[in-house]
């Protein structure tokens, strides 16, 4: 009996294996930041479009159910023109970051042979290797810190790690091209405020900007499975 059960466990791995597939993926983010607070800068904080890009592999589960764990490299941003409304502040902003992220995605869907329509549910980790894809802040105005300062500081205090979970939708045509639109939720905070420190203008501003929501949007994702 012992021997079934192990010849039918080697058997599961082998089928299990004969319909797993490597793939390259890659696509777009268009990602933003929130901010509760009435009248406050981040609430006029524009989407903005980059991209992601990684490797991916998928082994179907049967009954629908396939496993797709992906390392993707991911830029996530927000961007800020001309903000009026936070005190001194009369500049821009552009923040951007970029993640090396793992995320494990369980797609349910049927076989319709030609295509399989599918729904994702991924949550994933990732640490920031990219503090600010560009200059985060230009033509600062009224609030005493240079631009370069303003910067270094605003990087050094963003949080490294992230962790999330996105739910999307897509479809599969013959077995090998894959489309997928999705929704992802950074969790946590964008900036850790205790290590914004070092200039006096952040005793204004620090508690704000420890109070921003980490980057939120929407990603359509391109992938091609060998």
């Amino acid at each position: 009996m012992k021997k079934l059960f192990v010849l039918v466990a080697v058997l599961f791995a082998s089928a299990t294996l004969a319909h797993a597939q490597f793939g390259i993926v890659g696509g777009l983010n268009f990602s933003n930041t929130s901010f509760t607070k009435e009248n406050n800068m981040w609430e006029q904080a524009k989407t903005v479009t980059l991209f992601h890009v990684g490797v991916a592999y998928k082994a179907n589960l049967g009954l629908g159910f396939a496993i797709q764990p992906a390392l993707t490299y991911e830029m996530k941003g927000a961007s800020i023109k001309d903000s009026k409304n936070f005190g001194d502040w009369t500049g821009s902003l552009d923040s951007k970051s970029g993640f090396l992220e793992l995320g494990v995605g369980l797609q349910w869907g049927p076989d319709l042979f030609i295509g399989r329509p599918f729904v994702q549910l991924q949550p994933y980790l990732g640490y920031m290797i990219v503090p600010n894809g560009e200059k985060a802040a230009d033509n600062i105005a009224g609030i005493g810190i240079s631009s370069d300062k303003f910067n270094k500081e605003l990087a050094d205090a963003k949080n490294r790690f992230e962790y999330g979970l996105s739910i999307g939708a897509g479809i599969e045509i013959i077995k090998h091209l894959q489309l997928s639109v999705s929704y992802f939720m950074n969790l946590g905070k964008l900036f850790t405020g205790d290590k914004i420190d070092g200039n006096e203008i952040w005793n204004t501003y620090k508690n704000s900007f420890n109070n921003i929501n980490n980057y939120n949007g929407v990603k359509v994702t391109l992938g091609f499975f060998f």
